[in-house]
């Protein structure tokens, strides 16, 4: 369920570069939330119209299950903007990162509704993943 997508200036990052930073992603998400890996996708393209505006080299919107903490969502953002950053040899002051929060009960995994973030049904549901 979590999506994150990175919209970067074109040719700023390579195609290795893209698959490093993906999984830089599926572990940032992982290692602050707890959730599988399967579960995260990003996705990167690339578009230099008015959107980066500002100096901005890349945004990356990510949208996650609502109930993280804000602690957890300021971590993944900044170290997302930072692992993003590095990949593309900028400023990590120039990568723009934020996430909006979406209800367990509106979104589904296999087929089934995610549990609710620390609830007794996630530690079942995580073990069945």
């Amino acid at each position: 369920m979590p999506f994150y997508h990175a919209i970067v200036r074109p040719g700023l990052l390579s195609e290795p570069s893209r698959q490093a930073f993906a999984g830089d992603v599926v572990d940032i998400h992982c290692g602050v939330t707890g959730a599988p890996r399967s579960f995260v996708h990003v996705l990167v393209t690339e578009d230099d119209r008015e959107r980066l505006a500002d100096g901005r080299s890349a945004e990356v919107a990510g949208t996650i299950r609502a109930g993280r903490s804000a602690e957890q969502k300021s971590e993944i953002a900044t170290r997302v903007s930072a692992a993003l950053a590095e990949r593309a040899g900028v400023k990590a002051s120039t990568v723009h990162t934020t996430s909006r929060d979406i209800e367990a009960s509106y979104t589904m995994e296999g087929g089934e509704l995610l549990p609710e973030p620390g609830s007794p049904e996630e530690d079942a549901w995580k073990a069945m993943a």
